[in-house]
């Protein structure tokens, strides 16, 4: 009985991360790109839990869980920009509501497995917007809604880390709303 309760804790993870995890190693970024496109984010077990009509928000966890194969020890930033190709064709591309996802899916990774990422996150959004992958208005909506997280999964919510990791974020919102050349 035992492993059958140990079974039941563990988070359930969606097959579809290891999926991209394994073409990644073989493929363009682009071809994982169109693969993550293929398929989907309907449906999504996103930390055990099943989001149904979500499909942007389980695109965006899949291309960070598994097509992007993040490293949680690492900073956040220059694997985005190593990464850049598959992140603009993957989000970029397919307009303001995966860019919208993808801003809150990283902060709930931020969250979840890379804790240091909170205090990292101006970096990350440096990253994105110099690289058009996410739009500036985007990222304004983000940085002023607090509750985004919580928006899309109540569960994980912190408002104390909601404030902090937009703290974090703050030069990089002030640069970019001045429009100077480097912050």
């Amino acid at each position: 009985m035992a492993d059958d309760e140990e079974e039941e804790s563990e988070v359930e993870e969606d097959e579809r991360i290891m999926k991209l995890v394994t073409y990644s190693s073989k493929h363009s970024p682009e071809e994982l790109a169109g693969y993550l496109k293929e398929v989907g984010g309907e449906d999504a077990v996103i930390y055990g839990d099943l989001y149904v009509g979500r499909s942007f928000f389980g695109k965006a966890h899949f291309l960070l869980m598994g097509a992007a194969c993040l490293d949680e020890e690492s900073p956040l930033a220059p694997q985005i920009e190593k990464q850049r190709v598959l992140f603009k064709t993957a989000v970029g591309q397919e307009g303001a509501e995966a860019q919208a996802a993808l801003l809150v899916m990283l902060e709930l990774y931020c969250y979840k497995e890379r804790r240091e990422g909170i205090a990292e996150f101006g970096d990350v959004l440096k990253v994105l917007w110099n690289r058009d992958i996410v739009g500036e208005e985007q990222i304004e909506a983000w940085w002023g809604n607090e509750r985004a997280v919580q928006e899309f999964s109540p569960k994980h919510f912190s408002q104390e880390d909601a404030i902090a990791i937009r703290e974090a974020s703050g030069e990089f919102i002030s640069w970019m709303q001045a429009g100077e050349d480097e912050p």
